[in-house]
């Protein structure tokens, strides 16, 4: 059921997805609202279950690793569906889950080192599994950039391109980076993943440092590309969203063409993000609407636009959505960490991120 939204509760909500580590003071600015009153609506919009909680966007590539998505389709048993499922959901390797709708039933992302701990990894699942999985497809992502969600106050493209202000995008992949995590970093991002709002006063008790080395260390993750950026978890249920992902077949290859589909991806209201990789499906962008119509005036749109460009568009209907998160083993990497043992479960609950 949807949860009525005034234009200030939109306004905040989209300018937390923009940057939910912001100051209290500092949203209160952006809004032009009493900083009580901007505090008061948070904890409302809590209370009526739309907002989450806010989080730290980690990128793996720059912890040399790599974001390997699997693409199944499932026999129709529900009593194995569901254990599989709650398996992929447990696994400490999961990054991204969801059950769709469409040619594929389960998606999901899971981090590694090297193809060979894929590999691995997929064989243990494969033979367990063996009497429900019917098909799937593997897709390494190069790039993943995430939009906020501009629909909460923007009902056009032509609005958003007259905002005066950066619209920003949390990129996950571009330079891959070999850094090492100490266990302060490593205390800093399973923090920031649970709760991106955390003072550096908090921080720094937690970590058992001070103040300022908690906001040095945390800056230089920032600096380094690590953390991507600050975000929120919104329920769509409550927004009154569904989730689409669709998967397009470029006509041709040429860079300047995707540059132009990726720009018109980044300013439109209901597209909040997009991804290349390495695979059958070189692009993938997610759209939120309201309901099947309405997305599939994004979709006429966008074959009106770049019919020239895109040969062909495919989409799943996300049933449910486990949510980007932060694996609190993210902090690696050796080969022996990385591979679930055969016999392999319930492991430690996981620290849930996001990107909705």
């Amino acid at each position: 059921m949807s949860v009525s939204l005034d234009r200030l509760d939109r306004r905040i909500l989209f300018e937390l997805d923009c940057n939910s580590r912001r100051s209290l003071s500092s949203l209160a600015r952006q809004v032009r609202l009493g900083r009580d009153l901007v505090s008061y609506r948070i904890a409302r919009l809590k209370e009526q279950g739309v907002l989450d909680n806010c989080t730290a966007m980690i990128n793996p590539y720059k912890l040399d690793l790599t974001v390997y998505r699997t693409y199944l389709k499932l026999e129709a048993d529900k009593e194995r569906w569901a254990q599989f499922v709650r398996h992929l959901d447990l696994h400490p390797r999961t990054s991204w889950l969801t059950e769709c709708y469409g040619r594929w039933d389960v998606v999901w992302n899971v981090l590694a080192a090297t193809p060979k701990e894929v590999y691995d990894l997929q064989d243990v699942l494969f033979s367990k599994f063996s009497d429900i999985i019917v098909g799937y497809n593997v897709c390494t992502l190069v790039n993943y950039w995430r939009f906020p969600k501009k629909y909460l106050i923007g009902t056009s493209v032509d609005d958003i391109r007259g905002w005066q202000f950066e619209l920003p995008e949390f990129t996950t992949g571009t330079t891959p980076l070999e850094h090492e995590l100490d266990d302060i970093e490593r205390g800093l991002i399973r923090l920031l993943s649970a709760d991106a709002t955390l003072s550096f006063v908090d921080l720094a008790e937690a970590l058992k440092v001070t103040p300022a080395i908690a906001k040095y260390r945390t800056e230089k993750l920032e600096e380094l590309g690590i953390i991507a950026g600050y975000r929120v978890n919104l329920n769509r249920e409550a927004l009154g969203q569904t989730l689409f992902t669709v998967q397009a077949s470029p006509r041709d290859f040429v860079a300047e063409n995707e540059a132009e589909f990726h720009k018109f991806c980044r300013v439109h209201p209901q597209i909040t993000a997009y991804t290349q990789q390495l695979g059958d499906c070189k692009i993938e962008f997610e759209v939120e609407a309201r309901d099947y119509a309405e997305f599939s005036k994004v979709i006429d749109e966008i074959r009106e636009r770049f019919s020239r460009y895109l040969r062909s568009l495919d989409y799943l209907m996300v049933k449910k959505d486990y949510f980007h998160r932060t694996p609190s083993h993210i902090v690696p990497v050796g080969a022996a960490e990385l591979k679930a043992p055969a016999d392999f479960y319930e492991p430690e609950p996981l620290i849930h991120a996001a990107v909705a």
